[in-house]
Order: structure tokens, then C-alpha cells, then sequence
């Protein structure tokens, strides 16, 4: 999987359970602050919804964390 603006913090985590602690060296708490309906959605759209900063950085540590 090729982790872009439009993959969902979903289909990340089931690649890839791990990867929370990505989210959260973001100050992304997703058991906290992501709602199961934000979890369907792109990384794009959630932005504004789940505090990431910085959208391009936080893909490019996904990537570099998963390997993809």
C-alpha cells in the first residue's frame, strides 16, 4: 500500500497496527480524538478534523515507518 493523502487512517492501520505511534509523534490520539467515521475517510479530508499539523510530514514518517 502506497501511503498517500488519500489513504485512510483504516486501511493504514490494517497494514500496519503500528503506525498509531506515528499518529501520535504527531499529536494524532486516534483512540481519542478520531471518531470511527473519521477513520473511513482520507488523510486529506481529516486533516482539520484530527489535529495533524503537518499532512505532508506525517505521510512521509508513514512511509518511511512502514516501508511503503
Amino acid at each position: 500500500m502506497l501511503i498517500n493523502e488519500e489513504s485512510t487512517v483504516q486501511e493504514i492501520l490494517e497494514v500496519c497496527p503500528e503506525a498509531v505511534k506515528v499518529f501520535d509523534e504527531h499529536g494524532v490520539n486516534i483512540g481519542l480524538e478520531c471518531p470511527e467515521s473519521i477513520l473511513e475517510t482520507a488523510l486529506s479530508i481529516c486533516e482539520g478534523m484530527c489535529h495533524i499539523d503537518d499532512l505532508e510530514g506525517l505521510i512521509k514518517d508513514l512511509q518511511e515507518f512502514t516501508g511503503k
